[in-house]
């Protein structure tokens, strides 16, 4: 089962100090400062953190890196956003590289978890408004 801990104020407070005390000093935050900023962003409860933090990340994401980190939260924070069709492609991403890495195998159970889940509410929504419409045609020939 996937476990998502969200991160403490304090700890994402500090991180944002940092970032911005990086970013007003020199114009920029270096890697491992926007990595731990967007971490901690997609570890919010805030789901505009969490958009904010998949921007940080997603900027990191350049040939020539290692972007198996970067996708797995990039992941992470989009399942959490409820985009499970980028959440699946970039846990794909993750183990085509890794294949063995544990939280992406969990992290992509619980996408197909959901996408089923959505599936199926999808159908009862689709199977539903047909009823309806059928008992609205039924009376209107009344």
């Amino acid at each position: 089962m996937l476990r998502i801990e969200t991160i403490p104020e304090d700890q994402l407070q500090a991180t944002r100090a940092a970032y911005e005390e990086e970013t007003s000093r020199s114009g920029s935050a270096s890697v491992s400062v926007q990595f731990n900023y967007g971490y901690c962003l997609v570890h919010s409860p805030s789901m505009e953190d969490v958009r904010q933090g998949l921007h940080l990340l997603q900027a990191l994401c350049r040939p020539g890196t290692d972007q198996r980190d970067y996708c797995y939260f990039l992941a992470l924070g989009n399942y959490r956003l409820g985009e499970y069709e980028l959440a699946a492609q970039l846990v794909k991403r993750v183990l085509s590289m890794e294949p063995q890495n544990t939280q992406a195998k969990q992290l992509q159970k619980a996408i197909q978890e959901k996408r089923k889940a959505d599936g199926y509410l999808g159908m009862a929504i689709v199977g539903g408004a047909a009823a309806v419409a059928a008992g609205l045609l039924f009376l209107a020939r009344k």
